[in-house]
């Protein structure tokens, strides 16, 4: 017997222009939304598009020409005056997270304005700390959550985990879980088609930890023997489909015009990997990404590829195949991922450096009884040595 269950958002939109209809889907729910915004540099942009589908009718921001295309949305196209009427008394505002670390206090002040403002609605628009705080400040106020997210850096926006950080933003101090998911994921395309590579690589990264992390804890755990075949088999065909279509998706992101593999990227680095939560709450690349912030220039290094190379420790330590090993060591060299300790700029820590990493973050909030299977200090730091050794053999 075994426990079978995963959560998503209660909907997930995807589509080129989006933003400007995110007014529409908050109204069928909600009268009054706080956006906080974390945006960096497209910023200003995001939000001209944000206002004007608040302010200008719906038919003249609805797409006629994906209308036509899709069937889906034509159903939806065609309750534009029904949209109007919901919208009449739709009130916003904006605030700016910029100089806010996603720490408890910050949550807390934050919490308060939604209370004092009334608000039913908070909307995280930007990256992931836009997404952490609209997440955790349902801890303090019963508000309906919408996510946004104008990067695909992470894996985040169907999580119900905020990451919350010490008050001078440089360590990870608590993590804070929503009741239930978040009522919505809007996604722009063609606001992430202009994402920065690094950023984009960042996000297939943090995807394919969680992929290999769900097969991982599969084949440790015995207490997952029991779970529907689709468990394993249809992540190991995520796996697959990642592989194939990430090359495309990069070369879209290079010229700027979105297609078929794009789109395919992006949705599963933004929602497929929800159904992964019936096998695992966390895998062993993010424990080890938790030492890694001990290390002040890590901070630099966005959380996706960080967690991306930390598959290749954790194929040492399950003991993977030379071609599995292999075949992920050339995926990552092909997206921007990094395949070693000294690319990341890692290499002259000892193993002594590596243990006090661990006793102070790992070993201090015990993270590893989140595993389903046995880890320990040691073992941890001998898989970074041993994918250290096997990358330099490719």
């Amino acid at each position: 017997m075994s426990y079978y269950e995963y959560h998503v958002a209660r909907r997930y939109v995807q589509f080129e222009g989006a933003l400007k209809e995110l007014a529409n889907y908050i109204s069928l729910f909600g009268k009054k939304a706080l956006l906080l915004t974390n945006c960096g540099p497209v910023k200003q942009d995001v939000e001209k598009r944000i206002r004007e589908g608040f302010e200008l009718p719906a038919k003249r921001l609805m797409n006629a020409s994906l209308a036509i295309d899709s069937a889906r949305y034509r159903r939806y196209y065609a309750m534009t005056d029904r949209l109007d009427e919901l919208r009449r008394d739709l009130e916003y505002e904006f605030f700016d997270l910029d100089e806010m670390p996603v720490a408890e206090e910050n949550i807390e002040k934050v919490s308060e304005m939604v209370r004092a403002g009334g608000y039913d609605t908070v909307v995280g628009v930007g990256g992931g700390k836009a997404q952490d705080f609209a997440r955790a400040i349902t801890h303090y106020v019963p508000v309906k959550v919408v996510l946004v997210p104008t990067l695909a850096a992470t894996n985040a926006s169907v999580s119900t985990l905020s990451v919350l950080y010490t008050p001078d933003g440089k360590n990870i101090d608590k993590y804070l879980r929503m009741d239930n998911a978040p009522e919505l994921v809007l996604v722009d395309t063609e606001i992430l088609i202009h994402n920065p590579k690094r950023m984009f690589s960042a996000g297939i990264g943090d995807i394919a930890a969680t992929y290999y992390e769900a097969l991982c804890n599969l084949r440790m755990a015995e207490s997952t023997e029991n779970l529907p075949v689709f468990a394993e088999e249809g992540i190991q065909l995520s796996v697959d489909i990642l592989k194939k279509q990430a090359p495309g998706a990069l070369e879209a992101l290079k010229i700027g015009k979105i297609n078929r593999a794009f789109e395919t990227v992006v949705s599963m680095i933004m929602h497929n990997c929800g159904p992964l939560n019936m096998i695992c709450l966390t895998g062993y690349a993010h424990i080890l990404d938790e030492m890694f912030l001990y290390f002040e220039k890590m901070h630099a290094l966005p959380h996706g590829l960080r967690v991306g190379y930390g598959v290749l420790p954790m194929l040492a330590f399950i003991g993977a195949s030379e071609e599995e090993q292999l075949s992920y060591y050339r995926f990552c060299k092909s997206t921007g991922i990094p395949t070693s300790l000294k690319e990341m700029g890692m290499d002259q820590y000892s193993r002594e450096d590596w243990q006090k990493a661990f006793d102070q973050t790992v070993g201090k909030k015990g993270s590893l009884s989140a595993l389903p299977y046995t880890v320990n200090a040691q073992t941890l730091i001998d898989s970074l040595f041993a994918a250290e050794r096997i990358a330099n053999s490719f």
